[in-house]
Order: C-alpha cells, then structure tokens, then sequence
C-alpha cells in the first residue's frame, strides 16, 4: 500500500476505524476461530465496550443465524466510536472511503465516565476520566450484555470527606469520586456518560 502525502497530510496515518459488524456471519462463516480487535492507542473504555459488542454479536449470531440483525450492534458501536468506520477492502479493493480526512478523533455524544473501583451498596467508589455532575446521565456496562444499565447521577461524594458535592473534573491520575451505583457491579466494569 503506497503512502501518499497530498493537502490532507500522510493518509495512511488518519485512517477510519476498521467495523465488520455487518460483515461479521461472512467471517465466521469462513470458519475463522479468531477475531483479533485492534486496540493500540485506545482507552480500555473503548476496548471493553467493542469487545463486548462482538462477543454478544457473535454468540447471538453462533446461536441463531437466521435472526442475526446488526442494527442493535451498530447502534452501540456509534456510543463507541472515535472516528470514522470503514470496511476498508473486506468487500472491495476498490474502497475509497478508509481516511478520517479531518483528523478528527472525538464522539460527540457518549465519554468515557469513570470505572468501578470498589462496589458498595450505598457508596461506591469510583475512578474518574472526565466531569462528572450531580444529574449527568450515565450507562453502567455490562460484560456479556449489550445493552447498558442507564441511570442519572443522584449524589457525589468526595473520597476522603464524603461530603456531598455537585461536581467532579479530573484533576489527577486515579481521582476517585464515591456514587451510588443502582445495581451490583464489578471491579472494573466502565461507566459511560452522556454528553449534554
């Protein structure tokens, strides 16, 4: 593949994020094993949540291929998404649409929230990556389902006071908020907030 350099920049360097959701019963039906899901540079809030959705597409698929619809995949990948999605030459050589020519790496309507650190009934504690508000819509993900538990922010908390606060902003590697979570969660498992 050549690399070219034109007024976009070096185009090979900005490519769009590869998405065979719909292309998924093809694959395993060539009796691949393995999928391998590109994750360098991606936070593991991304990975967590692509990862699961092609688990649960594929059992759905594994189990039932006459009713494999790709649309409730689709709808959780555009949550995910950074950039971009390409087939790149799954169906076509000919495939042009592969570059992200803005540049751009951003999803206008979903953030990576926080993950549980520690789960208790009243208080859980919470690992910060963006602003966090009293009333922020949140979606708690849950590995081996695709659809997320969706709740709003009730109460904050500050880690080592517990006094009541409205709002939490990142300010250091780790930070931790303590939230009520509405069901029993995981170490690890990841929140997902909802851009206003």
């Amino acid at each position: 593949m050549p690399v070219e350099i034109d007024e976009h920049g070096t185009s090979i360097l900005s490519s769009k994020d590869l998405c065979l959701i719909n292309e998924l019963p093809e694959i395993i039906n060539l009796g691949v094993d393995s999928l391998k899901i590109e994750g360098r540079l991606k936070t593991e809030y991304y990975i967590a949540s692509i990862v699961n959705v092609y688990r649960n597409a594929i059992d759905e698929y594994i189990e039932n291929p006459s009713e494999y619809n790709t649309e409730k995949y689709m709808k959780e990948i555009e949550k995910i998404k950074t950039r971009g999605l390409t087939t790149f030459y799954f169906n076509s050589r000919e495939n042009k649409d592969i570059q992200e020519y803005e540049g751009k790496q951003y999803n206008a309507n979903y953030e990576f929230g926080g993950k549980v650190v520690k789960y208790e009934e009243e208080k859980s504690i919470i690992e910060i990556r963006n602003k966090l508000s009293v009333g922020d819509e949140l979606e708690l993900l849950i590995p081996k389902k695709l659809e997320p538990f969706k709740f709003k922010i009730e109460n904050l908390w500050d880690i080592e006071t517990s006094k009541p606060i409205e709002t939490v902003n990142p300010g250091k590697q780790g930070q931790e908020v303590k939230i009520k979570l509405p069901i029993k969660a995981e170490e690890n498992w990841i929140l997902r907030r909802k851009k206003n």
